[in-house]
């Protein structure tokens, strides 16, 4: 093991300025390729986790919203929008993940599915194998038409 791989397991932080100095001076005999190539891959795969979460949480509560009418709540109205807006920005930032939106939603979906089961003690059977809704649906700001009023106010919650 290299002084650079030794450096990489024992202080990550001052291996990553050590790497960029090492890219940035054009020395790339000295770079740690094999440790950087894994962490630049990680990198990716964790902007692919954070849109993948971004779904999961809009398809959450899109099934709360669906299951639980008499439920539903200004909070899960806000999550639904708030991850709509994160998806475009996960995207604006990442066009190329993209294409991998199908394959990401129906991840998303299945684990948004055992969640909403598990929040609402509601069978998993419940709710539906395959997500109700379309990866469209799930992302347009007027889906379902109802988001904007059809939340009732808790009697706990005084109006303002």
């Amino acid at each position: 093991m290299g002084r650079n791989a030794a450096a990489y397991g024992d202080d990550f932080y001052g291996w990553t300025q050590e790497q960029a100095g090492l890219l940035r001076a054009g020395k790339l005999s000295e770079v740690d390729a094999e440790n950087l190539a894994e962490e630049i891959e990680s990198m990716g795969r964790s902007e692919a986790d954070r849109l993948r979460s971004c779904l999961r949480l809009i398809l959450l509560h899109l099934l709360k919203w669906r299951e639980q009418p008499a439920r539903r709540s200004r909070s899960w109205r806000n999550s639904i929008q708030r991850e709509r807006d994160n998806v475009a920005l996960v995207l604006e930032d990442n066009p190329s993940l993209t294409p991998k939106l199908p394959a990401l939603f129906a991840k998303a979906y299945q684990l948004a599915r055992r969640e909403a089961a598990r929040e609402t003690d509601l069978p998993v059977e419940r709710f539906p194998e395959d997500s109700p809704f379309t990866l469209d649906q799930t992302l347009d700001p007027a889906y379902p038409d109802d988001l904007e009023d059809g939340w009732r106010r808790s009697p706990r919650t005084p109006r303002i």
